[in-house]
Formats: structure tokens, sequence, C-alpha cells
């Protein structure tokens, strides 16, 4: 009984003797051996266990991974639905961007700034454009962590490049302390009609080509009879806005340093 009891130890002693006996070559040779023979079904199971460790630690990876995509996913998706309840009048597809809340308003009335609910740790600029579901609303001139200001287009420090969208034609859309918006610097006979739409130009630091501004509503030389003024009727209501869209949007100005525009 003890000599049975003591069979493997034996044969253990047994295998180390031979696996330790004769030159590199041959230890190399017995013990591949015994690894396809008398251990296989033992390497096998540690071979097969860390292949399992090695599954669930890549299913873990996995999972992360689909979680993550199924945030980013329902993100686009919430995002997708409130574009959609905004019912944009215009294509903005090709711009990422931020709806906003106007929480509070700077200076007198026809002067006055928005302050908005998005700062720089969601990404805004200065310089960003903002537009409503109707148009242009006006763009942003300073940010701070958690709030910026917008600048309307309505208040007289605002200044954009503008042009028809039926024919191209150049202006420069600006507002007076009474909030009555123009586009002045018409060259005098130019083809422009009552009703003509006005849209951001190609020209604009701040904006897109193409997005709506207005419409005109009267024709006026201007006081030194140089040039044209239109009155625009804009489509957005500055008055009336309690939410807003900043546009992650800035112009390509390579060509200012190929060109040492900034010297």
């Amino acid at each position: 009984m003890i000599v049975r009891k003591n069979v493997p130890l034996l044969i253990y002693i047994f295998l180390s003797i031979l696996l330790f006996s004769g030159n590199v070559e041959q230890k190399l040779a017995k013990a591949n051996f015994l690894c396809r023979t008398l251990y296989y079904p033992f390497i096998s199971s540690v071979t097969r266990i860390e292949e399992i460790f090695g599954i669930t630690n890549e299913n873990k990876y996995l999972i992360s991974q689909l979680a993550d995509k199924t945030l980013s996913v329902n993100k686009l998706e919430r995002k997708l639905e409130q574009f959609k309840n905004l019912d944009i009048e215009f294509e903005v597809d090709n711009y990422d961007f931020i709806l906003v809340d106007i929480i509070a308003h700077s200076g007198n009335f026809q002067e006055r700034n928005f302050i908005i609910d998005k700062g720089r740790k969601d990404k805004i600029k200065i310089n960003y454009p903002v537009i409503s579901n109707r148009g242009i609303v006006g763009k942003i001139v300073s940010v701070s962590q958690n709030y910026s200001v917008v600048l309307p287009f309505n208040h007289s420090s605002f200044k954009l490049s503008v042009i028809t969208k039926r024919n191209k034609l150049l202006g420069l859309l600006e507002s007076d302390i009474y909030g009555n918006t123009i586009m002045s610097f018409i060259k005098l006979g130019s083809e422009i009609t009552l009703g003509d739409t006005i849209v951001t130009s190609n020209i604009s630091n701040i904006f897109p080509e193409g997005f709506p501004v207005g419409v005109v509503n009267s024709l006026y030389e201007s006081q030194d009879k140089t040039h044209m003024n239109a009155s625009i009727h804009p489509f957005a209501d500055t008055s009336s806005l309690d939410r807003v869209i900043v546009l992650f949007y800035e112009k390509d100005k390579k060509y200012e340093s190929e060109l040492n525009l900034n010297d």
C-alpha cells in the first residue's frame, strides 16, 4: 500500500532525473516530447484557462467600447431630436453646434448683449457665430468657464459682410443705437429691389456663407449721396429669443500668414 502511494512520487523523480540528464539539446528534446505526451492534458488545460481569461478580458474591453458607443449614439439622438424640434429653416448640417439658453441680458434695451449658459468648458470660443431657427443672431464676444456673452446683430457695434441671395451684391450689415438694421455701402445704381433676401457673405470672418439675415423693405441714398442703403427686416427677432444655437465654426485664415497680412 505504501509503495502504491509513492508510485506518482517515484515517477516524478524519475522524470526529473531524465529531464536533467544530457546536454541542452537533449534536455529540450525530452521536454518537448513530454509536453506532447505525458504533460499534454495538463498543459492543454493551462492553455485553455489562459485563453478563457484572454477572451474574458477581451469581452470586458468590447463591452466597455459598446457602452461608449451607445452613449455617443444616445447623445447624437438627443442632439438630433433637439435639432428637429427647432424647426430650422435653412441648412446647418455641415457644422457642429450646441443649443444654449439665454439666461440674462446686459446693457440698454437696444444696445444689450445676451448672456448664455455655456462657456469654455463647453468648447465655446470668441467669435463663434450664433443663430436661431430663423437666421443669424450675433457672435460670441466674451467667454468664461460656464457662461458666454453674445453681441447681437442689431447692436451698434456689430458689423457683418452680407450679400443679396439673388445676385450676390455685396454690402455691410450694421445697426444704429435704436436697433434699426441696414445693409450699407451699396453702389449707386446696383440691382437691388424690395423683398430681396440678404444672406451672409463668404468674406465674413464670423459666419459661413449663405446664412439668412433678412429681407430688404426699403431703399434710400446715403447722406453723402455716394452709395445706397437698404433697410433690412431681420428674420430673427432678438427681443423674443430665449434659446439660440452656437455654431462651432472658425474660418480658415491660412491666407493671412501666407500673405503676411498680420504684419
